[in-house]
């Protein structure tokens, strides 16, 4: 991918946005492009910030010995920004979902550019709120009680700001991660159809109503 391309994928993710050219094209040039096969895990020595250029990745943790997918990360999408100011190891992990391409930006960088542009350093405490909001809903989807609320809260949090989810596991992987009966998922799933709140259709589940959903 050309540089003039990759500015333009910076400039339109909302990290990015508004920030100083002259300083941003300094950090690119300081970046490097990095390609993965699918699977591979998407990591480096130092510490660092990735912006998705092409394909997409999965971000994994490890639970109870059971490997856990909390994210997918889709082109101009961003990882690693809360690591990169953490003392502690890093709680989860990030896997290439299919042949990608991500933007390696050294933690050095990104500490420049906090320190010297003000729109960027508003952007990045906006960035790690809505990760804060994904959290907390991911959470929800644990401790949310009957089938319906916790597949609510699931399909919230994983749409973010789009109104449809691609399920990458079948139901049996996905009550599991759920912690939910596999036949209370299927019961969950029917009822929000028939009430019209969303529409199943194989893996992609279309939110029909998303003011219904976080009313369940």
């Amino acid at each position: 991918m050309q540089n003039t391309n990759v500015m333009n994928l910076l400039k339109s993710t909302p990290l990015f946005a508004g920030a100083d050219e002259k300083r941003l094209s300094d950090l690119l040039s300081a970046s490097v492009l990095r390609d993965y096969v699918k699977g591979e895990r998407v990591s480096g020595k130092d510490p660092a910030l990735y912006v998705v250029t092409r394909g997409s990745v999965c971000v994994y943790r490890t639970e109870s010995g059971q490997r856990v997918i909390i994210n997918t990360i889709n082109e101009g999408g961003v990882f690693g920004a809360a690591q990169l100011f953490c003392k502690d190891p890093a709680f989860s992990y990030t896997k290439a979902a299919c042949a990608c391409t991500c933007l390696q930006i050294p933690g050095t960088e990104i500490t420049k550019l906090l320190e010297t542009d003000p729109v960027f350093t508003l952007n990045y405490v906006s960035f790690l709120s809505d990760r804060i909001r994904f959290l907390n809903t991911k959470i929800a989807s644990f401790t949310a009680g009957s089938g319906e609320k916790t597949l609510a809260a699931y399909l919230l949090s994983a749409s973010e700001d789009r109104t449809s989810v691609k399920i990458d596991r079948n139901m049996s992987s996905l009550s599991q991660f759920l912690n939910i009966s596999r036949p209370t998922l299927y019961r969950a799933f029917t009822s929000l159809q028939n009430q019209g709140i969303i529409e199943k259709t194989g893996k992609e589940v279309r939110i029909i109503s998303k003011d219904k959903l976080k009313a369940i």
